[in-house]
């Protein structure tokens, strides 16, 4: 199944299926200073007060999907124990299954159920929120300003985004513009629970659920390698933020 849309690091490139790629935005460390527009220096409490307002401004966003998708997992929990499926709980379980990736599927057999809830959950809040503010460098890239994109996806339509001002000749690709925030944590947080990439991500999080224990962003993050070149590197940068911020995102 090829998916229609990709994700981007700001370290570089990385393969999503055979064809997908990461795309570089941004270059942003994990002790970042978040520069003061006036004078181009941040003392800490300015780079505090703006991460805390980066955090507040996605955080209803990251809230909402989450809701929604939680939504959709506990109706299938509720199908599942309940055994026996009427014909509206058919099409949509049915509905459910295709828009996450899945085809196939037997309701009889459990295996059929296990695949869909890997794939219909949540994302911690706190890496959500870390990965947007390392993809857009907290809110300021040009694609997070001019196309709502804070995760980097691309797309292949002409005229469907922003176009880099560094691609390269004989390249077609675009960074996706969204029509709004809550577009781009949605369409982000689909890919993570789809695309064969973060099959591992989906692992952590279904071993969490097997323990009676809610995902988290640090157990999670591991599961990210794919989505930056720098593997583990990356990974240790994701680590370090959601531990640096963790006071000030809140909730």
């Amino acid at each position: 199944m090829i998916m229609k849309r990709w994700m981007f690091s700001c370290r570089g490139f990385a393969m999503v299926l055979m064809v997908s790629a990461l795309v570089s935005a941004c270059a942003l460390q994990q002790n970042a200073t978040v520069m003061s527009p006036s004078t181009g220096e941040a003392t800490h409490d300015d780079a505090t007060a703006k991460k805390k307002r980066f955090f507040a401004f996605m955080r209803p966003a990251v809230e909402r999907e989450n809701a929604r998708i939680l939504e959709q997992r506990e109706y299938v929990l509720k199908l599942r124990h309940r055994g026996r499926l009427g014909h509206r709980d058919l099409i949509r379980l049915n509905a459910l299954a295709r828009d996450y990736g899945l085809s196939s599927m037997d309701w009889r057999k459990q295996e059929s159920w296990d695949a869909l809830l890997m794939r219909i959950d949540i994302i911690p809040t706190g890496l959500v929120l870390v990965q947007a503010a390392n993809e857009s460098a907290w809110g300021t890239s040009r694609f997070a300003r001019e196309g709502n994109n804070y995760f980097g996806e691309w797309c292949f339509t002409k005229g469907c985004g922003i176009v880099p001002r560094s691609r390269a000749p004989g390249a077609t690709h675009e960074v996706e513009r969204f029509a709004s925030v809550q577009d781009s944590v949605r369409s982000y947080m689909h890919n993570l629970n789809t695309l064969p990439a973060y099959a591992h991500f989906r692992q952590l999080r279904a071993m969490k659920r097997r323990k009676g224990q809610e995902p988290d962003a640090l157990t999670l993050s591991v599961g990210l390698k794919q989505y930056s070149e720098r593997g583990s590197d990356y990974v240790k940068t994701l680590q370090g933020m959601i531990k640096q911020n963790a006071p000030l995102m809140g909730g």
